[in-house]
């Protein structure tokens, strides 16, 4: 008797949305595919171009090797680790040259994990990679500067609208458009996202190459004590890094057009300098330093996950369309790289849909609600102060220690 086929043999799927999570599934999905089988033809549906401007996608993110996350794992899965660590920002592990780390107002260390394996690398760096690992699969098509403006689903078929008018239409949907997502506003009108209680100022500071100073040249983290502001960094490249400026407040802030003009710029320096003015050097120099075309205001945003209450249906969401966090979760990326190669798993070898997607759903849904969960907690560490700060500095300083006995 011949072994049934994956139920995803032959088919069409439409992925929307050219981001970690889409590529990830994409990768995975060739990669696990069985011998044998025909391999289904996979269009992916991007907004942006492919060349990416760097105030979207010119900021690290951390790819970490723990347990919960993951990230490093799938990407070596996908065989594209070694890729991604040769043109990673900084490594953390047992020959790393940094880690993440938490900082008092001096800088002097509370809490390392330079010991745990993960590297920092780019948005836009890491998607590359992976752009070139989808391009280079021959079922795998990429439509670039096409955004989707609705779907619809009809008798099992899934139709996509196109900006033109015109349609395509596949066996599955795999919404991956980002925490904005428009599928999900078109299938899940009531599935919002929710302010998480914080704002930032960030931007990307600019200095000479290898100049970057310390400890950011390495390292990336939070900086605690700040009376109710919350500091964060990270390296971006050679001559540069990343620095975010937080308070907490009970409303998000009112959106401001960009680009924003010199006036806007200079304003919200300002405001980061005086809001994080107990901070010492470097972060003076970070914000002075900043490139003016990368400031901006941020509101921390989420959502808790959802399974796919109708296993029937082919539109799945996955990645930041499913359970998008905010920057405290530092876990975005290596989610979506884990909810990719968790679906492909599946769909290569599930004889059905309702049976891939209960196995997905099962893992992906309790490790996205653990990380939200994670960053409701940096958010309330981040911004303690008085009592709530010391004990998470004394719990901090433990943690160390038991670190660091186990070596």
């Amino acid at each position: 008797m011949e072994p049934q086929l994956p139920f995803a043999a032959g088919k069409k799927i439409i992925i929307i949305g050219g981001g970690v999570a889409g590529l990830a599934f994409a990768i995975s999905l060739r990669k696990q595919w069985p011998d044998g089988s025909a391999f289904p033809e996979i269009v992916v549906y991007e907004r942006d171009n492919k060349e990416l401007s760097i105030g979207r996608e010119g900021y690290s993110i951390s790819i970490r090797g723990d347990a919960r996350s993951g990230g490093l794992q799938a990407l070596e899965k996908m065989g594209l680790s070694d890729t991604a660590t040769q043109q990673a920002v900084s490594q953390s592990g047992v020959d790393g040259s940094g880690g993440f780390m938490m900082w008092d107002l001096q800088w002097n260390t509370l809490l390392g994990l330079g010991n745990q394996p993960g590297i920092r690398i780019t948005r836009d760096t890491l998607r590359r990679v992976m752009i070139d690992a989808a391009l280079s699969i021959p079922e795998v098509h990429i439509r670039w500067g096409t955004a989707c403006s609705d779907v619809k689903l009809e008798d099992g078929i899934v139709t996509v609208v196109l900006p033109d008018g015109n349609v395509d239409q596949a066996d599955i949907l795999i919404a991956a458009d980002g925490a904005s997502s428009k599928i999900r506003v078109s299938v899940r009108p009531d599935d919002k996202l929710s302010f998480a209680g914080a704002v930032l100022i960030s931007g990307s500071s600019n200095f000479p190459s290898g100049q970057v100073p310390a400890p950011v040249d390495r390292n990336w983290g939070l900086v605690l004590g700040g009376g109710g502001t919350g500091f964060f960094t990270s390296p971006v490249a050679a001559s540069r890094a990343l620095w975010s400026v937080s308070y907490l407040s009970n409303e998000p802030r009112e959106k401001m057009k960009t680009p924003y003009s010199q006036e806007q710029v200079e304003t919200l320096l300002e405001e980061a300098l005086d809001r994080g003015r107990s901070f010492a050097e470097p972060f003076q120099s970070m914000v002075k330093n900043s490139d003016p075309a990368t400031v901006k205001v941020i509101n921390a945003m989420d959502k808790p996950p959802f399974s796919h209450a109708d296993p029937q249906s082919p539109i799945i969401f996955i990645g930041d369309a499913n359970h998008p966090v905010s920057p405290f979760a530092g876990n975005g990326a290596n989610m979506a790289l884990m909810d990719g190669w968790e679906l492909a798993t599946q769909f290569s070898k599930a004889k059905s849909l309702p049976e891939a997607l209960t196995a997905y759903d099962k893992s992906s849904v309790s490790r996205s609600q653990a990380a939200l969960s994670q960053s409701h907690w940096s958010i309330s560490m981040a911004h303690a102060t008085g009592v709530k700060l010391f004990l998470y500095r004394t719990s901090l300083k433990l943690i160390g220690i038991l670190t660091w006995l186990r070596g």
